[in-house]
């Protein structure tokens, strides 16, 4: 904090600034710079890669994200993306059909996207450009937990690509599904996802859920925050 000196000084010395205010002198001191070691400084640029990492990956995939300015939400992401590069620091990043930490996030919180849809999910990697999505036949009613009184459910799914090195996006898909919620079995479909998957393209796969409900003589989505689940259900390296 400032204090007033009878000394009518301006200027530094060591590391004390004197600087007039008005009619008055003051003295204050100033931090000492910190050398950053080179440990640091690379922590703080895998930091910045993981932030640029996020935050593209984020703007793709807003379609299945609920509440995209969640800060909470965004920096969990980012140090999960972070600890993956931390991990990955010492040698090159290999290909990898799961990526660890950040596999299964989920973008909302209370109950998961897995424990709301108990539908088995594969992602396949056939060929670059193309994803394909599998879902197993099942019975919603009995595959998907829902509120009372739902009549209907919405399967938003997004893919969305970007190359680590050069943050930047390689581009993005979303589509949807919806189910009656009954007991009629869905049969199994595959759903194509076109998507660039460059060499060194980190690539997510994720999927949101919206229950409709009767309201007011209307069918309308809820907007339960406990039946708004969203989360990642595949990321892999290539």
């Amino acid at each position: 904090m400032p204090s007033q000196i009878n000394l009518q000084l301006t200027g530094r010395i060591g590391n004390v600034v004197f600087y007039k205010l008005g009619d008055k002198y003051y003295a204050r001191s100033i931090p000492a710079q910190v050398k950053q070691t080179k440990a640091t400084k690379a922590r703080a640029t895998e930091f910045g890669k993981a932030s640029r990492i996020g935050k593209i990956l984020r703007h793709q995939l807003l379609p299945v994200i609920p509440f995209p300015t969640d800060n909470k939400m965004q920096t969990r992401l980012v140090s999960l993306i972070f600890k993956w590069l931390q991990a990955n620091s010492k040698m090159t990043i290999e290909p990898v059909d799961a990526v660890p930490f950040i596999n299964k996030f989920q973008f909302t919180e209370g109950y998961s996207l897995q424990e709301r849809w108990k539908v088995p999910l594969e992602v396949i990697h056939p060929s670059p450009g193309l994803l394909r999505l599998k879902i197993p036949a099942f019975i919603p009613a009995r595959s998907i937990s829902a509120p009372a009184h739902t009549v209907s459910v919405v399967c938003k799914i997004s893919a969305a690509g970007c190359n680590v090195d050069k943050g930047i996006a390689t581009g993005c898909y979303s589509t949807s599904l919806q189910f009656d919620y009954n007991n009629v079995e869905v049969l199994e479909q595959i759903i194509s996802l076109p998507l660039s998957t460059p060499t060194g393209s980190l690539v997510v796969t994720a999927m949101s859920l919206e229950y409709n409900i009767p309201k007011n003589g209307l069918v309308q989505k809820t907007t339960n925050k406990a039946f708004m689940p969203a989360g990642i259900v595949n990321v892999f390296y290539v």
